[in-house]
């Protein structure tokens, strides 16, 4: 019985560098003996180009290509004096002149693998074109995510020198990650704005309340204090000019 091809090891060939046991070849594409396929191979093939013969004495490193190993058992007629080994393409033309149903069903399968092939890199640039498409959408959604996400007490924009930014106010570092936060703002550089998703009115007030207490919750309980007196100072002021118009 001969050796069974399938389209997997057609697969695995196709496009392959490495060379094919002539022991195995022969038998599986259904030549009626290694001689009349040794005959076939000499006759319209080149060796050492379409095929390579190794003498007993060399070691399969001492040939050009990697084997492609079917399995341990190609041969049944004990230690054979030289070993032939074809390239991929020979293997394939070997398949057309021998004319058996083996060899037309092979031809079919590397066609096969062709059509594979040739679909395949018409896919590549849809792929690519959708993968850069996904890398833009998750940029986005990670900047709006970090804009969304409270800012820590101790966050230094990029660009600030950590002696200068500790010097600042703490009403001008929550202005500066603010800045940072929606405009990218850096010292020094020109500011990179970033475009907003449009909103409506109601939407951009609720926005602009939630902004509002949020930074009103970072002020610090002793400027609470501070705010809280000034407030009331003013509003005696304004109490006392009105007792007196």
């Amino acid at each position: 019985m001969n050796p069974e091809f399938t389209l997997e090891l057609a697969q695995q060939l196709h496009d392959s560098n490495q060379i094919i046991d002539f022991d195995w070849a022969w038998q599986v594409l259904s030549y009626s003996t290694k001689g009349n396929a040794k005959r076939m191979l000499t006759g319209y093939f080149e060796r050492d180009f379409d095929y390579f013969v190794q003498s007993p004495e060399e070691s399969p490193e001492s040939l050009p290509y990697e084997l492609f190993i079917i399995n341990d058992k190609n041969s049944k007629t004990g230690r054979p004096t030289e070993k032939i080994y074809l390239t991929v393409e020979c293997f394939k033309e070997m398949g057309m002149l021998s004319k058996s149903e083996e060899g037309k069903q092979i031809r079919k399968y590397f066609l096969t693998c062709e059509a594979i092939a040739k679909q395949s890199v018409k896919v590549i640039p849809q792929l690519q074109q959708q993968i850069n498409q996904l890398q833009q959408n998750f940029e986005l959604l990670q900047s709006q995510v970090q804009n969304l996400l409270p800012i820590s007490a101790d966050f230094i924009p990029p660009g600030w020198d950590a002696d200068v930014w500790e010097k600042l106010p703490p009403q001008d570092k929550r202005h500066f990650r603010f800045m940072f936060r929606r405009r990218r703002f850096r010292p020094g550089n020109e500011t990179d704005l970033i475009a907003l998703p449009a909103m409506n009115n109601h939407s951009l007030r609720l926005q602009q309340r939630a902004e509002v207490e949020r930074l009103i919750s970072e002020v610090s309980e002793e400027e609470k204090q501070r705010f809280d007196a000034l407030k009331q100072q003013v509003l005696k002021q304004y109490r006392s000019w009105g007792g007196e118009s």
